[in-house]
């Protein structure tokens, strides 16, 4: 791709990511509204968290494969948000839950698939950062279209997925071409070749799990319950229990072209244990001090967390796996880690609401990232020790270090 599929790139940021915003972070608030308890609400949210953990690997392996995938995915995202619109208040909450996994299902893959296309791109590659920035524009424009709707008719909260499916409806047909070697090309349509190719390599994708896990379920409970306890336990209307997440979205603007900058010269997986202490300082303020005051000034450091965790895994991920498996290992990387996440903070996340309250809840994230930020510190300084542990030498000495054999 050239530089003339930038804006293309924004394009299909914009569009998935405002379809998305009006499903994962406003499902709580809008569930709130037909009277579904917590732990209900935390149920519809694992629904999205596993359909897309399931499925997430199974798109990357067609994208690997085929061209139809991405468009096939938001297609689902249009007809499964349309149907919980339809479900929701009318049927069993089974029934929605079952929309919301679908739309799980399409949404999932999203980000790596994006994200993928961006790394295969050589013009983009080292701009991942700037060019995700659109999908938080998309972000923003999701919650005020949602906002809107529910303040023009607060009495059809479930209009809002109605706008999320013709946001999706309405996105680019084309994703473009695959820039790295596809199968079609590397095998020139031999299936043997394609058996024979070694597997993924699950172990550096599970070193990236390790690190990145704990604040990607923090940043993922976040977003799935901030919209519902305003709304429940501070009295905010839809505007004001929208607008945290918006401001955040906002000054991921600038944060992100800036981890890009910081990315170029760094270990990514320095900068996804960087993004571990923003996080676990902005809980333990929401935990400590519940207001809306304190949600619009912790939204900066979230901010910083979110895009410190979004270019360090996305580039783990990249050095993990050759090029021609991209899209296999963004997408199994994003079902282990972000749908991992996401599951674990919609269901057990919705039980210690329930149980502790949204305080007892940022009370246990704070420590949940404090504890992923101690591992993902020493996971980083082994890695250090084994860059430079004695290895054979080529200048005739018996050993030396990995610097002197540069």
């Amino acid at each position: 791709m050239t530089s003339r599929s930038q804006p293309h790139f924004a394009r299909l940021y914009v569009h998935a990511f405002a379809s998305a915003a009006c499903v994962l972070p406003m499902a709580s608030y809008v569930l709130a509204t037909f009277r579904w308890s917590p732990a209900d609400i935390g149920v519809g949210a694992a629904a999205l968290g596993i359909s897309g953990t399931a499925s997430s690997p199974l798109w990357g392996r067609l994208d690997d494969r085929t061209r139809w995938a991405p468009r096939a995915a938001v297609l689902l995202m249009a007809a499964a948000a349309l149907a919980a619109a339809l479900t929701l208040g009318r049927a069993p909450h089974l029934a929605t839950w079952i929309a919301l996994a679908l739309f799980g299902v399409g949404e999932g893959p999203m980000d790596a698939l994006l994200t993928t296309r961006v790394l295969a791109s050589r013009p983009h590659a080292s701009r991942l950062g700037a060019l995700r920035a659109f999908g938080s524009v998309g972000w923003v424009l999701g919650l005020v279209l949602a906002a809107a709707v529910l303040t023009l008719w607060p009495g059809h909260a479930e209009w809002v997925l109605v706008v999320a499916a013709l946001t999706a409806l309405t996105s680019p047909r084309s994703w473009g071409e695959r820039a790295t070697p596809s199968i079609r090309a590397t095998t020139a349509g031999s299936s043997s070749d394609a058996v024979a190719r070694p597997p993924l390599p699950l172990k550096p994708i599970a070193a990236v799990l390790v690190v990145t896990l704990p604040t990607s379920i923090g940043m993922s409970a976040l977003v799935q319950f901030s919209a519902g306890w305003a709304h429940q336990e501070l009295s905010a209307g839809p505007l004001l229990a929208v607008a945290p997440i918006a401001l955040s979205a906002l000054l991921e603007l600038p944060v992100l072209p800036w981890v890009d900058r910081l990315a170029r010269n760094r270990r990514p997986m320095l900068v996804a244990v960087l993004a571990g202490p923003p996080l676990t300082l902005a809980t333990a303020i929401l935990a400590v001090f519940p207001s809306i005051a304190s949600i619009l000034a912790v939204q900066g450091l979230i901010a910083i967390s979110f895009s410190l965790l979004f270019v360090g895994q996305s580039r783990m991920l990249a050095v993990a796996v050759p090029a021609d498996r991209q899209a296999s290992a963004q997408t199994l990387g994003s079902a282990l880690i972000t749908g991992v996440g996401g599951l674990v903070a919609g269901l057990v996340g919705g039980r210690v609401a329930d149980a502790w309250g949204y305080g007892g809840l940022l009370g246990c994230l704070s420590a949940l990232t404090a504890l992923g930020g101690a591992v993902g510190a020493v996971a980083l300084l082994r890695a250090h020790r084994r860059e430079n542990v004695a290895i054979p030498c080529r200048h005739g000495r018996a050993s030396c270090t990995v610097a002197d054999n540069r």
